[in-house]
């Protein structure tokens, strides 16, 4: 089986494991990441970047809650053409709107996209992680253009299904730093 194939068994596979998580688990889980992020977030004053989750990624609107009750900025992507996000400084839940693929975005009116700051941390979202900092995404390439040129830290967001001790890679794919489960914290920074 080539890459491409493999990669699609793989999406097809977690993505049924993620909607089959028990509400209750799926609970525990998020709890367990927003609480996780925030210790890991809070006293960095560097920018912050995160998601607005599908209905079956891990959800961290506890977290961004909290986040924006300190008055602090949150960069938001928005889907902005074929394979292109845009950023855009979040201050307040209430400028989100529906978007592309059924996911919140920010309101582009309210929020106009700015330029991401270079040392912004981000939290990414993706189909599965391994501990080494490879990551498998919807298979769109949002995250990877991205990360091609961002030099700040970036962290892969999970639940624990969501870590495997393998996956294939093609030369586009893009590692992240660390990754952050509900149960651990792996680092993987050369």
């Amino acid at each position: 089986m080539n890459v491409t194939a493999q990669k699609q068994a793989i999406r097809r596979d977690l993505r049924a494991v993620r909607r089959a998580l028990p509400p209750k688990q799926r609970a525990v889980e998020n709890r367990a990441l927003c609480e996780a992020v925030w210790t890991a977030t809070r006293t960095d004053v560097r920018p912050l970047a995160s998601f607005l989750a599908l209905p079956d990624e891990p959800d961290l609107d506890d977290f961004h809650r909290r986040w924006w009750a300190l008055g602090q900025v949150l960069w938001l992507p928005r889907v902005g053409g074929p394979g292109l996000l845009t950023w855009h400084p979040v201050q307040d839940p209430a400028h989100t709107v529906p978007g592309s693929y059924g996911i919140r975005e920010p309101d582009p009116i309210r929020v106009p996209a700015a330029p991401l700051p270079p040392i912004t941390r981000m939290l990414i979202p993706g189909v599965a992680f391994t501990r080494d900092g490879r990551r498998l995404g919807q298979g769109m390439g949002f995250y990877d253009r991205v990360l091609a040129t961002h030099r700040g830290p970036t962290i892969g967001i999970a639940f624990r299904c969501q870590v495997l001790d393998d996956l294939p890679t093609e030369p586009h794919d893009q590692r992240l730093q660390s990754v952050l489960s509900s149960d651990e914290t792996i680092s993987s920074a050369p």
